[in-house]
């Protein structure tokens, strides 16, 4: 006891002065555990790295309602809620109607802890090299070869895990100082190599003022969130792919870090709607979030339709995709969804 005792007092010491203002703090065993035990019965059916009590996904995943918990006064965010589609989903989503079968594997990423391998997919879309699509298995059995990045764990069959895109986790680090985060507080949301601002709740309240602020790029390796979060589909990104995603005339595949033209129907999108987030070519004069958008600049992500853990719609559309009838007054979806870029063909 007396040295389990010991082992607190040194985590806190190291918190207190190599971290002042982490993003985690408090007594270690509300997330470490010494042997996997506690009180005499186990914390999780095998052990885990680093000596937490649970994987990412038993963390992150609630039998309430919530999508934030406290957990020894430090917010949890919540992005698998069991019994529900949360009606506050933070910005990326929730994976509930991935653990509801096969029928729903279109509506999110498949994750180990939650779901099965994807039934409608066999290759990762957007994946190639050497010509060929690949596999989760395939991209698993190359990045093995790398130690710490994404597709670097191993998994069974054709499915993600967390790290897969949030491949360094350092909860400890100190998000709070700097306006856009960076390596210095871990990333973007623990996301390599992506820089952003991050909404201090998640986006769990939202609204034009109040929400994550994406940066873009303007040329190929610029740390944009659509470039690096989702280089597993690099040849739907325009800067990835020129040939296979085109130019204006025509696009062969919706763009993503380019500019909404500041002319024609795309000029009305003036007013941030976090249901269809932009991002920011640069986010250096940014001291937070803003509710202007400025056509010309401001910039279609791979966010602006999708969310990236799950939705309640195919695709992990942000909105209903059925809804979105052209030229239908009266249409209840009228001015949502793609009509706040596309507003010529609502009318």
């Amino acid at each position: 006891m007396k040295g389990a005792v010991s082992v607190v007092i040194l985590c806190l010491a190291m918190v207190l002065a190599g971290a002042a203002g982490a993003a985690v703090s408090g007594v270690c065993s509300n997330c470490h555990v010494m042997h996997n035990s506690r009180d005499g019965s186990s914390l999780s059916s095998s052990p885990v790295d680093h000596l937490l009590v649970d994987d990412c996904v038993g963390c992150h995943s609630t039998t309430t309602a919530s999508t934030i918990e406290s957990l020894g006064g430090c917010p949890v965010p919540k992005v698998f809620n069991t019994g529900g589609y949360p009606p506050s989903p933070l910005a990326g989503g929730n994976f509930y109607y991935l653990s509801q079968g096969g029928g729903y594997d279109r509506y999110g990423h498949n994750v180990l802890g939650i779901a099965s391998p994807d039934s409608f997919l066999t290759h990762v879309p957007g994946k190639l090299y050497g010509g060929a699509p690949k596999t989760i298995t395939e991209c698993y059995n190359c990045h093995k070869m790398m130690p710490g990045g994404p597709f670097y764990y191993p998994r069974s069959g054709d499915i993600l895990i967390c790290v897969d895109c949030h491949a360094e986790p350092r909860h400890h680090l100190d998000d709070s100082a700097a306006v856009v985060v960076d390596g210095s507080g871990g990333w973007y949301r623990f996301i390599n190599w992506v820089k952003g601002i991050e909404d201090s709740d998640w986006e769990q309240t939202v609204s034009s003022a109040d929400h994550n602020e994406y940066l873009g790029e303007t040329a190929a390796g610029g740390d944009s969130f659509s470039e690096l979060a989702c280089m597993c589909h690099g040849d739907f990104h325009v800067f990835s792919n020129p040939s296979g995603v085109g130019t204006g005339s025509p696009w062969l595949r919706h763009p993503s870090d380019i500019a909404l033209p500041a002319s024609g129907e795309y000029a009305a999108y003036t007013v941030y709607d976090p249901q269809v987030p932009v991002a920011r070519p640069d986010l250096s004069s940014y001291s937070g979030p803003s509710d202007v958008v400025t056509p010309g600049t401001d910039q279609v992500a791979c966010v602006s339709c999708h969310r990236a853990h799950g939705s309640p719609y195919p695709d992990m559309l942000r909105w209903d995709y059925s809804a979105m009838l052209v030229n239908d007054p009266t249409n209840p979806a009228a001015g949502t969804g793609c009509f706040r870029c596309h507003s010529g063909k609502d009318d």
